[in-house]
């Protein structure tokens, strides 16, 4: 099963900016919802771990799988051969500010029954949680929920 979901957001906020609000992993509450924190454990590179905590669940070691710095951060946690969870998100300027997509995607034979979901929450999620990130990224400090 291959299933994805996208969502988009506007920054007033450079597109540096926004990379750095996205990569402040101490800080991803106050964006994203449904994570307490996000760390990464090595270089800005594919294959390099960022392990995750989200809410009400274990924390998780995803891979990066593409990175293009101010442009592009692609994720991946692996369950097996059997299912696949990938989150992307992709800047571009947009005027004096940034446009920024959202992806949520799950792939592989057990993929539905594993992932489904909770694919499903988070994209439900996405919309909000990119514009609570465009806003922080613009100087706005969204409170919690």
């Amino acid at each position: 099963m291959s299933w994805e979901r996208t969502a988009a957001a506007t920054s007033t906020a450079a597109p540096e900016r926004v990379w750095d609000v996205l990569l402040d992993g101490r800080r991803w509450a106050l964006w994203n919802r449904g994570v307490d924190w996000m760390v990464l454990e090595g270089p800005l590179e594919p294959g390099t771990r960022l392990t995750l905590k989200p809410k009400r669940g274990p924390q998780t070691a995803f891979r990066i799988e593409a990175v293009v710095p101010q442009r592009l951060l692609s994720l991946v946690v692996r369950f097996g051969p059997v299912a696949a969870l990938r989150f992307r998100w992709e800047l571009a300027a947009a005027g004096t500010g940034t446009s920024i997509a959202g992806t949520i995607g799950i792939a592989g034979p057990l993929a539905g029954p594993f992932l489904r979901r909770a694919a499903d929450r988070m994209a439900v999620a996405m919309p909000a949680n990119l514009e609570r990130l465009a806003l922080r990224a613009a100087g706005g400090e969204p409170g919690p929920a």
